[in-house]
């Protein structure tokens, strides 16, 4: 018997939404180990180091234009990517999904997010967000570091994110689960139950479902 493909509507696709220094990579890893899914990292960093900037170049203060310009490209890359996997037929753990309109929004203020939000990447990729699996991670003083990459933030800077966030998602009536835990296993926990729900094929061997 043929073996039906999966269409876009019946790929799992699961995103970790939130401010830098929030665990998100982390998270990623350690869900690696929790669920048979495929794992795509941040494309914001590649876009990065693919253009050559620095620190420097993101001071969204000295280089307002540039930095909109950055985020329009990291969401490129970000809706390629999921254009990518939708081909495959592939279910996804992705770290970020909307995060450029956030960061556009918070860095840049309200015509900036706009700009963003009309671009035909945007529209398709919250499109797609409306029907997958959205977390957003919020920030804890102790995951706060230089990572030598990223404009630093204080605690105050980083909740500003994520209030920006969950608006953007709210606005554009995308559900999201937020979670607060930092412990590790905490957040593990609250994923994986949420990724079972819909889909139990995908508990990783070893892995008690109880």
């Amino acid at each position: 018997m043929e073996k039906k493909m999966k269409t876009s509507r019946d790929i799992l696709r699961v995103f970790l939404c939130g401010a830098h220094s929030t665990g998100k990579t982390t998270l990623l890893t350690d869900l690696g180990k929790a669920v048979r899914i495929h794992g795509e990292p941040e494309v914001a960093r590649k876009v990065i180091k693919d253009m050559g900037l620095t620190r420097e170049h993101l001071d969204y203060k000295k280089n307002p234009k540039a930095f909109e310009d950055l985020q329009l490209k990291i969401l490129d890359a970000q809706c390629e990517t999921e254009r990518r996997n939708a081909e495959a037929g592939r279910d996804y753990i992705a770290d970020r999904g909307i995060d450029p309109v956030v960061y556009a929004d918070v860095c840049l203020g309200e015509d900036a997010k706009q700009r963003l939000l009309g671009s035909h990447q945007a529209k398709e990729c919250i499109e797609r967000y409306k029907t997958s699996l959205v977390f957003v991670l919020t920030p804890h003083q102790e995951c706060i570091k230089d990572d030598g990459f990223r404009m630093m933030g204080t605690l105050e800077e980083l909740q500003r994110y994520t209030i920006a966030m969950t608006t953007i998602l709210h606005e554009n009536d995308i559900p999201f689960t937020l979670i607060r835990d930092l412990d590790r296993q905490k957040r593990v926990q609250i994923v994986r139950e949420k990724i079972l729900e819909m889909r139990p094929d995908l508990g990783a061997e070893g892995c008690d479902d109880n």
